[in-house]
């Protein structure tokens, strides 16, 4: 599979961009040099100068801190463009690696994992905390009647309920982590870790309450109860450092790969796609590419829907 013609025709206008930077930095370097020179012929003793030379030499400064100006305005435009052009090329190209290349394609499918487990772990602190309420209404329900009880037979009920929901969370997290362990690349899997996560209470452990003697189901009720309120003091950011540091690994991963082929695709550009252009030439036409044709696109949308932001 080859570039896509646009994708080129981005490459082609970053390498005009790249060489006007380089030009114009080694311009400024140029008149750096020789703004010394001209501070170094400043007319000694000041005032007491002739009034020709002190105006000669102000001509002079003036003139190398205009030129300055005016070339640090073309940097500054040529900045902003490649500001633009930039986020346009690495979405073009990470596209490309996506579909050329299986390992960054797997890398990829990590990250995604790596969000997916991290969405699917945010039910799991709300449905500890409706555990632990249940949890209370049983041991509630124990100490005031029997197991035999409507009360306690209704409370068990919802405590089952609450724990084939975890059960089902811990399960879905369960799945993502395997999918994401089995697309890691050879000796990448070790720099994927998942969050360990307690043992959470089983549908089992519910229904062993239901036919145990009161007694011991209000001791097992009461042992529980301190260990789910300790799960819910333990802050998300503890518990989910393990998968950060996991996601960072791999956004790095993918950043390199995609810079390293970028950096490639940067060389060929500047020496196949690019011909001799004046500074003031680059600048207008990357400028009517880029921000006018954006700029253009946001009036036409917001001719069509006023109250549009995006």
């Amino acid at each position: 599979m080859e570039l896509s013609e646009t994708t080129l025709a981005h490459l082609r206008d970053e390498a005009y961009a790249s060489l006007a930077r380089q030009a114009l930095l080694a311009k400024l370097d140029v008149l750096e040099q020789e703004r010394t020179t001209v501070a170094d012929s400043r007319p000694p003793f000041g005032v007491f100068a002739r009034r020709e030379s002190r105006e000669t030499f102000a001509r002079s400064m003036r003139a190398v801190d205009d030129h300055s100006a005016a070339l640090r305005d073309q940097l500054a435009q040529i900045t902003g463009i490649t500001d633009w052009l930039h986020p346009i090329i690495r979405n073009d190209v990470s596209t490309y690696l996506a579909s050329v290349s299986p390992d960054y394609c797997r890398l990829l499918q990590i990250a995604a994992r790596l969000d997916d487990w991290q969405r699917a772990y945010q039910a799991v602190p709300e449905l500890l905390v409706a555990f632990g309420r249940d949890l209370r209404a049983l041991r509630l329900a124990l100490l005031a009647g029997t197991k035999t009880s409507p009360s306690v037979a209704y409370d068990l009920a919802i405590l089952r309920e609450s724990a084939e929901r975890l059960s089902r969370q811990r399960q879905e997290l369960h799945v993502i982590e395997q999918a994401a362990l089995a697309l890691a690349p050879a000796g990448f899997a070790g720099q994927i870790c998942f969050p360990v996560l307690p043992d959470l209470l089983r549908v089992s452990w519910v229904s062993r309450l239901a036919v145990i003697p009161p007694d011991m189901a209000l001791a097992e009720v009461m042992r529980v109860e301190p260990e789910i309120k300790e799960l819910l003091k333990v802050p998300e950011g503890e518990v989910l450092a393990r998968l950060q540091a996991s996601r960072e690994y791999c956004g790095k991963t993918v950043a390199q790969t995609l810079e390293d082929y970028w950096n490639q695709l940067r060389e060929h550009a500047r020496a196949y796609y690019v011909e001799e252009r004046e500074i003031d030439d680059v600048i207008r036409m990357l400028s009517e590419r880029y921000v006018d044709a954006h700029l253009q696109r946001r009036q036409l949308a917001l001719s069509i829907n006023p109250l549009a932001v995006q």
